[in-house]
């Protein structure tokens, strides 16, 4: 498996380097995060030291990335985007798929942006201006995974600016024979931003696999971002509802979010946030409040202190899917470094 992914890495640069020079206005790029750090836990099971994970303060990922500028503000460009732990080399997906983080291609031109291929969802490209971390801190903060599916398949996405509006719509393709609706995913999100204020939201509907069955699913959100100077202050609401077979009740879940980050200098930031998950079909609710420092060596380089407290209730203690160990509460630290390439 090693050998065949390397095989594929090696393909994807040689063709990236080839269009490179089949054309003077092409440019094609290799970039990425590598990001290490070690996390501590403690709760009522005990205390976990740990290293193997993707990435504390951002995912591990390299990239290849490529434009085309085809004249008259047209612009061709393309992502393919993989993941990866840093600790073990292993993808960061257990399906083995290379680039599970992105593939897409896309145009830009006056009337806006087209994308075609593997994607984050519409509702995950709003939700980051509303998160107080900007989606950072991904394998404690649940924001990510709770966006309408995070990433899409077999998706095409259509973005459009006009003044301080921003408007993105999409849809995914179920490919299931002699369904449309199957697997498939549509959205709407809509951002406006006004001097100091950004506030939008984001509608989807999907349907996913229950059982041998296509059930709907229907997730809104929606944020506000204020920023005054170095202070930056992030919230926001999300609703999901997946529906069950009767006499099942609908899956409910709720999430709230507030915080703030504030620049001490140019090179240290300091923030917190508060997140709560409610189930409100089962009596769940999971509080997390979350508190984060990161120092700037240079442009490219960061250390990171984070901490954590998680207070469990209801069914987020005793439903082992949600809580296997059945835990009421745990307190994380985890520090690392961060670098971009």
């Amino acid at each position: 498996m090693e050998t065949k992914v390397i095989r594929n890495i090696s393909l994807a640069v040689v063709l990236g380097a080839v269009a490179c020079g089949a054309n003077a206005q092409s440019s094609v790029t290799l970039s990425g995060i590598l990001d290490g750090g070690i996390r501590y836990t403690d709760s009522r099971a005990g205390t976990t030291y740990s290293m193997a994970n993707n990435g504390w303060y951002t995912s591990n990922r390299w990239a290849l990335t490529g434009n085309e500028d085809l004249g008259g503000g047209w612009v061709t460009y393309f992502r393919l985007e993989s993941g990866y732990v840093l600790s073990t080399g292993a993808l960061n997906n257990t399906n083995n798929i290379l680039f599970k983080r992105a593939s897409y291609i896309g145009m830009r031109g006056p009337y806006g942006n087209l994308v075609v291929g593997n994607q984050f969802t519409v509702a995950h490209d709003v939700v980051y201006n509303f998160d107080p971390f900007n989606l950072l801190y991904p394998v404690v903060i649940p924001l990510s995974a709770a966006t309408a599916g995070f990433i899409m398949n077999n998706d095409v996405k259509y973005i459009a600016s006009v003044g301080g509006l921003t408007v993105r719509a999409e849809n995914s393709f179920g490919g299931v024979s002699g369904d449309f609706n199957a697997a498939s995913s549509r959205a709407l999100g809509l951002q406006y931003q006004w001097k100091w204020l950004r506030v939008g939201a984001a509608y989807s509907y999907r349907t996913i696999l229950s059982g041998t069955a296509y059930q709907p699913d229907n997730y809104f959100t929606s944020g506000a971002e204020l920023t005054f100077g170095k202070l930056r202050l992030a919230g926001g609401y999300m609703n999901d509802n997946e529906a069950q077979y009767s006499p099942v009740p609908d899956v409910r879940t709720l999430n709230y979010w507030g915080g703030a980050t504030y620049d001490l200098s140019p090179t240290v930031r300091i923030g917190a946030a508060c997140y709560i998950t409610d189930l409100p079909n089962t009596h769940g609710k999971r509080t997390l409040g979350v508190a984060s420092l990161s120092y700037a060596l240079s442009k490219s380089t960061l250390l990171y202190a984070e901490a954590d407290y998680t207070k469990y209730a209801g069914s987020f203690i005793t439903n082992t899917s949600l809580n296997a160990q059945k835990i009421p509460h745990q307190l994380g630290v985890a520090i690392g470094i961060n670098h971009k390439f």
